[in-house]
């Protein structure tokens, strides 16, 4: 999903990548081996395993928008209008946003208006970056709002009434209505990022550069040149297109083979924070494993240790690595599967069972022996990488339904089921009284859920087996349906399409930006609200949704995030840190990591 840039070829670079492909089973396009990464004038850093850029277009289609390189690739090169990240935190980053903060009024008609003012910038090719700029991208997403990943119904673009361009560096957004506006900063104006106009405004290779986006049919054809430019790896280094750059960093060299990836410093950077060394070369791996031997060789400046290798870390700071433990801003847990499909529906449904649940899960256990004390956790949806996000309310920073067998069981006896320890419980008293099992639950029905999910690693697969453990202690019979990570989402979307069912009730869940990325700022939407059918849909639930998007009060974020903590619509987990960083002692300004997992490399320099 991310874009490279200008051509060139590799130094230093290319045979510290070679050494560290070598390892991990691949072959880097050149072919020299050096014995040591460590120079001051390139950062080899370990990318994502098995995970290589195959889309470079900042206007992302949903069959390309993976997450899993979008902030290491197209961002580094495009800088989106808005980015969040601020010194670790969960909170606004204007220094490495491209605009000052918005300005924001309320017309005479009620609709929230932001007024906007780029910084001074410039493109690679030295052309200023405008609002024309923006105008361009705008228009391309208006003409094509269908194909463009981000998009919801009635949310952006299609909740922007107007937008001005009074000059070349100022523009007006005017909404539709009344908005909250740290909303609108969070998760909608994030998702502008300027494109150059002046470079990319045509509708074929060989085809002069016009206005063709100021009419929609003609945005169409130049969405369509620009997509299908995007969809070819092999001229990522090489395509004229893919030069002008507004980040700090542009591509030298790519491998639509292996990954592998080489990036230089953009000469016309227009911000204070000029890279101070040559290369930033992002190094691919086949797995985990293949990327901590590379790194146990001394083969990466900045890489990082699996969760089941972290006892070498004594080894490896005796070779030279700092320890920086990298939060993410996610959330995740049990997902519950409330499809009409669910043959489990009447169980998922009601609310003491979901709180029994939640009372069987060994968080303190989860943290402490699985995530080796890393991990964080909020109760809510509002993630809290750290323990430092500011939004997470004191409700849900705390688990409300703490681990006990006895309060679980006791719930259960009090809704009229019949409790076999590590057996299985039944219901023995049927009916919708507050003391029976409650509506749709059948006489004799076992309290049984399909659990899927992916056992790859340790960490899934321990925290499976204490679930399984631990709920069986109230009889809870939980039924392990182990897939390959790559089917994961189809279980979710076989769920929303017109099959005849769905047969399972729980399902290991983990999400990034989980309240719509780019969206920053949580309240909007992740798996609550009635946008699907498999999701928790009710009245109260997408009311608060809809105050926290529209009031501009902030207690709405908290009364929506402190009715999800209540509710338990999915069960909530500690959440591990995205990486254990391993990063060479004198490679400094690396730390704090940012939580949305957005890569500064420009940030760092070496010390001697």
């Amino acid at each position: 999903m991310h874009a490279l840039h200008r051509t060139g070829r590799l130094v230093a670079g290319a045979a510290l990548a070679a050494l560290a492909l070598a390892a991990c089973g691949q072959v880097a396009t050149p072919a020299a081996r050096v014995t040591h990464s460590a120079s001051t004038s390139t950062v080899t850093f370990a990318g994502y395993p098995g995970e290589a850029p195959t889309f470079l277009f900042p206007l992302y289609s949903s069959t390309y928008w993976d997450v899993g390189f979008v902030p290491w690739f197209t961002s580094i090169m495009w800088r989106p209008l808005y980015l969040w990240g601020q010194n670790g935190r969960a909170a606004f980053s204007p220094q490495h946003s491209l605009a000052a903060a918005p300005v924001f009024s309320t017309n005479a008609a009620g609709d929230t208006v932001a007024t906007i003012t780029l910084k001074t910038w410039s493109w690679a090719d030295g052309s200023p970056l405008t609002t024309r700029d923006v105008e361009f991208w705008m228009n391309l997403v208006r003409a094509e709002k269908a194909n463009w990943a981000p998009y919801v119904p009635g949310k952006f673009p299609d909740n922007v009434k107007s937008v001005a361009y009074p000059s070349a560096r100022t523009f007006v957004v005017t909404f539709n209505r009344t908005y909250n506006r740290l909303w609108l900063l969070g998760n909608e104006l994030t998702q502008i990022t300027p494109i150059p106009q002046h470079a990319w405004d045509k509708e074929s290779r060989s085809g002069p550069i016009g206005n063709y986006d100021l009419t929609p049919s003609g945005a169409r054809k130049v969405y369509t040149y620009l997509i299908g430019q995007a969809k070819q790896p092999a001229g990522f280094a090489t395509n004229p297109l893919w030069q002008v750059v507004s980040g700090a960093w542009e591509i030298s060299s790519y491998s639509p083979s292996t990954g592998y990836v080489a990036f230089r410093p953009n000469p016309h950077y227009s911000g204070t924070d000029k890279p101070r060394y040559r290369r930033f070369i992002e190094v691919p791996f086949t797995s985990d494993a293949a990327e901590f031997n590379a790194l146990e060789a001394g083969q990466l400046d900045y890489g990082y240790v699996p969760l089941n290798d972290l006892s070498t870390i004594p080894a490896l700071k005796r070779k030279g690595y700092k320890i920086e433990y990298w939060a993410q801003d996610t959330m995740g847990g049990l997902l519950l599967n409330y499809s009409p499909k669910n043959p489990g529906l009447p169980i998922v449904r009601q609310l003491y069972i979901r709180q029994a649940l939640t009372h069987l899960v060994d968080m303190g256990a989860i943290q402490r022996v699985f995530e080796h004390g890393t991990g964080s956790y909020s109760a809510g949806p509002i993630p809290n990488p750290g323990g430092t996000n500011p939004e997470v309310t004191p409700y849900a920073r705390h688990d409300p339904y703490p681990f006990s067998v006895r309060a679980a069981r006791s719930l259960l006896a009090a809704h009229g089921w019949k409790v076999v320890p590590n057996g299985t419980t039944t219901c023995a008293r049927p009916g919708v009284s507050a003391s029976a099992c409650g509506a749709g639950v059948r006489k004799g029905m076992p309290l049984q859920l399909t659990f899927v999910t992916n056992e790859s690693t340790a960490l899934n697969s321990g925290v499976t087996q204490l679930l399984k453990s631990d709920f069986g202690l109230a009889g809870v019979q939980l039924l392990i349906k182990s897939v390959p990570a790559s089917e994961i989402q189809s279980q979710t979307s076989d769920c929303a399409w017109p099959i005849k069912t769905c047969s399972w009730q729980m399902l290991y869940f983990m999400e990034f930006w989980p309240l719509g990325w780019p969206g920053f700022l949580g309240g909007f939407s992740g798996p609550f609200g009635c946008h699907a059918n498999m999701w928790w849909c009710n009245a109260e639930t997408q009311n608060l949704i809809n105050a926290v998007h529209d009031s501009p009060s902030p207690s709405a974020l908290a009364a929506f995030e402190n009715y999800i903590a209540k509710e338990q619509p999915m069960i909530f987990l500690p959440m591990p840190v995205y990486r254990v960083s391993a990063v060479r002692s004198n490679l400094q300004g690396t730390a704090p990591q940012d939580p949305y997992l957005d890569l500064y490399p420009q940030d760092w320099y070496y010390t001697k």
